[in-house]
């Protein structure tokens, strides 16, 4: 094959359960087999997302994500890709995130290699036709209004604009329906042209496959030009946030039943020492029924039925914090509930009772989500994108089992104090003063 297909093939280190190889293009591949899977999950990862784009072009990469559906080379017709791909009992799917654009499809493994072409057809030779941008614009618009529409979802937007205000992790990763009308079909090519590039791309595949066989599908896309030179890509770095001071408030008014809230502070990056005690410090506050926020909260004091804790991880920061929904009359109570709460972890060592079911609960979470294709690919594609290097599940389980209540009371004392914490509200409520007090008593 002229391309090249050992440039590269590697076994990360002894006893992974992947194997990783790099075409000379600079594509990258990873794939697992899992022996007992009768699916094949494949994800093509483009390493850009809407942390990419400048205020003009905000949601640019989602735009970008939806328009390679209305046609490619292989399949021009809109339907024809989902088509293909539901005819042989699979399903394609896309999503666009802060830092990465997924491309994704599930399949039964006698079609893996239809998966395989699906994903390369979306990335590689979308259409762009001007005409599609312009059918498309409209139901983007509607995705967006979705969302507000949404309080549950849309009061952690609100949250992200309040805490990284003037950056891009502050605004929707879909943008405005201002500057999705605005995008112009140049532009969306331009961006495709950029970062849809091989060095740009990681092909991650996980089930009843084997490596050879992704990997020769895989160099095979690249045969017409298998004699050039290899592509580079060296994007700026990154600009970092500045978060909004402490005791930062967003009130956003509208006409509901019930009140969703945001209490939340800076977090960590995804590759920072403190990560794992911040996880499980989230899982001891507010990740399951047997959580502190879900005892005290909703089955002790009935002031709210969905509570839990939520966090997010970046290249070079973070967020860590607290979702509620509430009866707009239980709000003080609520509020000052939530800080009572981690005024708590912050003065009192977590016990190690506590710190065994937190840890027990996350590990348990993440080995039976990892007997699932679409998981283990989602793992090897993410972790090849944006660490590092991938970690095993049993690393991430020594990190986790390293994890100490001393560490728990130190990162509670470092990222979580009450005096940390930025508000975001989002219900029927007109006036900041009485939130100002929750948060300044």
């Amino acid at each position: 094959m002229a391309s090249g297909v050992a440039a590269g093939r590697v076994r990360a280190r002894a006893g992974v359960p992947w194997e990783r190889s790099v075409l000379p293009n600079g594509l990258r591949v990873v794939t697992q087999p899992m022996p007992t899977a009768r699916s094949v999950a494949v994800g093509l990862f483009v390493g850009v997302g809407s942390r990419r784009e400048d205020e003009a072009h905000a949601g640019l990469s989602h735009l970008l994500e939806h328009l390679v559906f209305k046609g490619t080379r292989r399949y021009p017709e809109a339907g024809g890709l989902s088509e293909a791909i539901e005819g042989c009992g699979g399903s394609v799917n896309a999503a666009t995130d802060r830092e990465l654009t997924i491309y994704t499809a599930r399949v039964p493994a006698e079609a893996a290699s239809r998966a395989l072409e699906v994903v390369a057809d979306l990335v590689l030779s979308p259409l762009l036709r001007s005409g599609d941008l312009s059918g498309e614009k409209p139901v983007i618009v509607d995705e967006i209004r979705m969302y507000v529409d949404s309080p549950g979802d849309h009061v952690f937007s609100l949250f992200d604009e309040l805490l990284f205000s003037g950056h891009p992790l502050g605004r929707e990763i879909a943008g405005t329906p201002r500057s999705v009308r605005r995008a112009r079909h140049d532009t969306v090519v331009s961006h495709w042209e950029r970062w849809y590039r091989p060095p740009n791309l990681v092909l991650a595949a996980a089930g009843a496959i084997k490596h050879d066989q992704v990997l020769k599908a895989a160099a095979r896309w690249f045969e017409a030009d298998a004699s050039g030179p290899v592509p580079t890509h060296l994007p700026a770095p990154l600009e970092a946030p500045t978060p909004a001071p402490p005791g930062a408030l967003r009130v956003a008014f509208r006409r509901l039943s019930q009140g969703n809230l945001c209490i939340g502070m800076p977090g960590v990056a995804r590759d920072h020492p403190d990560r794992w005690a911040l996880d499980l410090l989230g899982a001891v506050l507010g990740d399951g029924m047997s959580s502190r926020l879900f005892i005290e909260l909703r089955e002790r004091r009935s002031l709210t039925y969905d509570v839990s804790t939520f966090g997010a991880t970046y290249a070079d920061c973070g967020t860590f914090g607290v979702h509620a929904g509430f009866d707009p009359v239980q709000a003080p109570a609520l509020v000052a509930a939530i800080l009572e709460q981690l005024e708590r972890v912050v003065q009192e060592p977590v016990n190690d009772a506590e710190l065994d079911r937190a840890r027990a609960y996350t590990r348990g979470r993440l080995e039976l989500r990892m007997e699932e294709t679409g998981a283990v690919a989602s793992w090897l594609g993410t972790g090849e994108s944006l660490l590092p290097r991938i970690l095993t599940v049993d690393e991430v389980i020594e990190h986790l089992d390293a994890v100490t209540v001393e560490d728990l009371l130190r990162v509670a004392r470092t990222y979580v104090r009450p005096d940390l914490a930025r508000l975001a509200v989002l219900g029927p409520f007109r006036s900041r003063l009485r939130f100002e007090r929750m948060l300044h008593p």
